[in-house]
């Protein structure tokens, strides 16, 4: 026999836990992406090129590696440099980071498509520049 209900009833609290930790990880994973990924995009079109062209580079090195090999990096490689995660931390980290890149250019194709004359009505209203990303 293939199936066994037995069997799928006995590992059902364990498969409960999986899916606990499987929540918590992915909720608290999107928060840091979202707000870390909101401020990498501010950040990208306001401050000046010295500050943007690295991060640029950074946010695209990032990217373009495999969000398993950050996640190994994170928890077997930072233990040298005497940096110690669990691997809850290491795995919301790893995840909230590689997909704040991604949210940053969301946001930032949002931020570039709001006309120009917007941000001039902005600036003629004398608004802060707080008030005008606002």
């Amino acid at each position: 026999m293939l199936w066994s209900w037995e069997f799928a009833f006995e590992i059902l609290p364990t498969l409960g836990k999986g899916l606990l930790v499987t929540l918590q990880v992915t909720f608290a994973a999107t928060a840091i992406f979202l707000l870390l990924g909101l401020v990498l995009a501010i950040i990208q079109r306001s401050c000046p090129k010295w500050i943007t062209v690295p991060l640029g580079h950074v946010t695209e090195f990032i990217r373009r590696t495999p969000l398993l090999i950050q996640l190994y990096f994170m928890f077997f490689v930072l233990p040298e440099f005497d940096i110690f995660l669990s691997p809850m931390t290491a795995g919301i980290l790893g995840m909230g980071i590689h997909y704040s890149t991604y949210s940053a250019m969301i946001y930032g194709a949002g931020i570039d498509n709001v006309d120009r004359g917007q941000w001039d009505a902005a600036t003629s209203l004398n608004y802060s520049r707080w008030h005008v990303w606002i």
